[in-house]
Formats: C-alpha cells, structure tokens, sequence
C-alpha cells in the first residue's frame, strides 16, 4: 500500500490485467440481489489525480474529505473540505509533524469527533520495528485535535502493531453508543516480496474488532476476529473494513484482493453485531473493476441526510488510485450499489446542522 500511496504501479505477485469489466453485482449464494438500479458511480474530480484510502467527516457547515499521503514528503495526512463532494476545496496537512516512529508514508486515516475534540486512527511503518522481510511492520497510530483541520497530535509510540503489523483502521459508533474500533492483521506482510498469495505457506489475512473507551483512543475488553479471507476468489487478502448499521442490521464493507490489480474488488459481509460473527453471502465482489477503472478498493463509507454512500478507489491513467463515489441503497436481501436519483453528497440545504459526533467516517 505504501509503494503505492507513492504513485508506483503494482509489485510482486499479480493477477493478469485482463480489462475485464463485469457490471452486474455478484449472484448471491441464497437468492438473486436486486439488480434494476444497479450503477457504479462516478469518479470525483480533480481528475487523473491520485486520491488513496478517502473517508469523509461530515460537519454541521462544511463537510472534510481525509486520504492518505502521497508517499514519504509532506502532505503527511491531506484533508480537503468541501460543500459539495465534485467541488473540493484546498488540501490542508492536518498532521505536519510526524510521530518519531515513522518517517512517513501515513495512509487510511480515519477522524471522528469524540467528546470535544478530533481523534484520528492512521496507518504507518514503524522503523523501529523491523519483520524477518527486512521491511517495517506497518502499526496503529492514533493523534487528537481540536479541530479538524488540525494540525492532529500525534502518540509518541504505535498504539497497536501485531506479530506481522495490524493497518486500515476505520471507526464505528454502534446505535447504543458505544464505539467500535476496526483493523486488518497485516499478515500478508510476512508473505515476503514476491506477495503470492497461492503459496501454501502464506496464512490468510484477518479482520479485527474492538471496543473503545468513551474518550476514543483506549481500548477495552479483547479484540475479537470478525472475518477471515476463505473464499476462494479473494486469493488470502482481506483489508480495509468499514462497519455500518441499517435497520438493525449490520454489515461489514471491505477491500479483496492484492491491491492495485484488476482483481481488486469491494465486498459485504453481514454480521450478528459489531463484534461480528460476520458471514459473506455473495460468491464474488459486490462492486468490481467496472467502466470507472480496474480493481476498485480502499472503500469507506458515510451517512448523510438519510442516504448512504460509498468511496472507493479505482485505478485511473498511470495506475495511481483515483475517487470514486457510489450510492448504497438497502433491498430485501442486504445492501447494493444503485442510481444516484440525482443527489450528490455535499451541505446543500442552508437550514441543515449536524453534530460531527453522530456520523461515519
């Protein structure tokens, strides 16, 4: 992810850039989903423009777009608020001063408002910590601020790294309030440099959950396994997961496959509660490589004036990761990719106030 962030193509093991371009959802493995308003989206300018990992907060007055760094030199977190999600404004650093863990590189940020203030979670190498690959495991690293524009204050040490690294933090307010903190076990770090993931040796990546104080940045009670990479289409690689709630129901968004290859794709799991246990239902991506770019990933949500919406990264000219956005609707049979019906996110109406602290990332 980090060679990517830095404008390079894929590396290492990969599927063959067919170009194909499915355009229908998945067949589900219990009944058909609906599929008459099926649609990708639309890629978000600035165009041709490299926007990794997006996540949006939405504000009461201006809404901000978060992404990853662009690699190793400032800006270290770029955020860019916006009223309107085609209309972004200027980029900001909201963390110019790095924590002296890492020299940089910091992706998938994720920012939420937590009693009074601003809490990030991010992504980055701890040099510090070197695996058997000779590569830096990737670690959890949180910082706060007052706003959130920054600048973010960053922890003095990671705050969470497993055996391999642990990245892709997302955050999750559950309807009884409390707060929910998501990862991906890097373990496909220590599948070496060749990164195939057909080698009987290279375990399945993982994805985690576990609950957060009140404050945001401590951790309570264990971390739970929510989800493990076992379909066969998904080739070991799980990442980028991103929970929300609908009707009482929840579902687990994230990113298949190696990234930056066409077959990169988003999936959906539905789960029993925020701690999982989550199952996948389809038999394949709910959105894959389409007519917006090949391998879609890096996917996060929000919710905004009662409609849900979907960014994600496909791979534009040059193979550096454009934005993307998409409309999720609710049918019978779970969540699927539909028409825009001619809404765009963005602070349209003047009257609308809403409290940072009751939205997702």
């Amino acid at each position: 992810v980090v060679a990517a962030a830095a404008g390079g193509g894929g590396i290492g093991w990969a599927l063959p850039r067919s170009g194909h371009l499915p355009v229908r959802p998945p067949a589900h493995l219990l009944d058909p989903p609906p599929a008459p308003t099926y649609a990708e989206g639309m890629v978000v300018p600035p165009y041709n423009t490299p926007i990794p990992d997006p996540a949006v907060l939405v504000g009461s007055h201006l809404d901000y777009l978060y992404t990853s760094a662009a690699g190793f030199s400032p800006p270290n977190t770029p955020v860019r608020p916006f009223r309107n999600v085609e209309h972004l404004g200027q980029e900001v650093d909201v963390l110019p001063t790095l924590p002296p863990w890492t020299k940089g590189g910091i992706w998938a940020p994720d920012v939420r408002h937590v009693g009074g203030r601003y809490v990030m979670w991010f992504s980055a190498p701890d040099f510090g910590d070197v695996l058997a690959t000779g590569a830096p495991a990737k670690c959890l690293g949180v910082a706060v601020a007052s706003s959130p524009l920054g600048p973010f204050l960053p922890g003095s040490t990671p705050f969470l790294c497993g055996p391999s690294g642990s990245i892709d933090p997302r955050t999750f307010v559950a309807p009884d309030g409390q707060l929910w903190l998501y990862w991906k076990a890097d373990t496909n770090a220590a599948w070496g440099p060749a990164q195939n993931p057909d080698s009987p040796a290279n375990v399945p990546t993982t994805l985690w959950a576990q609950r957060l104080a009140p404050n945001g940045i401590v951790l309570i009670g264990q971390p739970r396994e929510i989800l493990v990479a076992t379909q066969p289409w998904e080739h070991k690689l799980i990442e980028a997961p991103d929970m929300i709630d609908h009707d009482g129901h929840y579902y687990l968004f994230f990113s298949t496959n190696p990234s930056y290859q066409d077959s990169n794709g988003i999936a959906v799991a539905f789960c029993h509660g925020p701690a999982g246990p989550c199952e996948e239902p389809y038999d394949g991506p709910l959105l894959g490589s389409n007519t917006l770019g090949l391998g879609p990933g890096e996917e996060s949500l929000f919710t905004q004036d009662g409609a849900t919406w979907l960014l994600y990264s496909p791979t534009g000219t040059g193979f550096f990761r454009q934005m993307a956005i998409a409309r999720v609707a609710f049918g019978p049979h779970g969540p699927y990719v539909a028409d825009f019906a001619g809404r765009v996110p963005g602070i349209a109406p003047a009257y609308r106030h809403m409290d940072p602290s009751s939205t997702s990332t």
